[in-house]
């Protein structure tokens, strides 16, 4: 299950997709994973400009919930991003292998059918970084979150679009020491199936690892961060 515990910006540790963040004495693996969707998808037509964000986004929520993760969004570059940022709020919010990949089976575009397994095999990795066991429930007061807190886009088109998310992550071990870290996740989303998914995590060409700043900050402006804010009202 998620691990929702409010506290951000404390604590070295994050999954973000494509590149090893290294904080203090912890190196946290992250996700990614062969992208099998490429072959033979034919290409379209850009998004009218006039439809692509180039400011601060209000997330929009999924219009359902599967396994405790919104679906559903709106065919519109905001649900993308929406889309994006819940699916790796949930994804890289938890210490369960079984779970994360139950989040990238409701998720992942089925034609990139190692995503679930990719992310399980790097949550275990993750485990083991925050010298957890590879398996089983942590104890209860263990915790860890991410969050995206600003976002930026890439080759905006009308069913495909690469979503940078800078995250914050934080993590609280059983004796109540805390700590945090940032990490930019490029995540490729896809219109599949009546739905945003996500064809890859990472494996874009492309190291945006220059991109990190805290987030909130004049750093993250200078780096053409725009903020995301929470959405009104929920799925059900």
């Amino acid at each position: 299950m998620r691990n929702p515990i409010g506290a951000k910006r404390l604590f070295p540790g994050a999954i973000a997709a494509g590149v090893v963040l290294v904080t203090g004495a912890i190196v946290v693996p992250l996700v990614s994973g062969h992208d099998g969707g490429q072959v033979g998808r034919k290409s379209v037509p850009p998004v009218p400009p006039a439809a692509v964000p180039s400011s601060p986004l209000s997330v929009v929520r999924g219009a359902r919930t599967v396994d405790g993760v919104q679906v559903g969004f709106p065919h519109t570059t905001a649900g993308a991003v929406s889309a994006a940022s819940e699916y790796v709020d949930a994804a890289a919010s938890t210490l369960d292998p079984d779970y994360a990949a139950s989040v990238m089976r409701v998720a992942g575009d089925p034609r990139n059918a190692d995503l679930p397994s990719n992310l399980a095999a790097s949550i275990v990795k993750l485990r083991g970084e925050l010298q957890l066991g590879p398996a089983g429930a942590p104890d209860p007061s263990v915790t860890f979150q991410t969050t995206a807190q600003m976002y930026q886009l890439r080759n905006v088109a009308v069913d495909d679009v690469l979503v940078l998310l800078l995250t914050d992550s934080t993590f609280i071990n059983s004796r109540g020491g805390t700590g945090q870290t940032t990490g930019v996740f490029p995540v490729q989303m896809r219109w599949t199936a009546g739905d945003w998914k996500i064809g890859a995590i990472g494996r874009t060409g492309q190291d945006y690892s220059g991109l990190a700043a805290t987030p909130d900050t004049q750093a993250a402006s200078d780096r053409g961060w725009l903020a995301l804010t929470a959405a009104v009202g929920g799925a059900s």
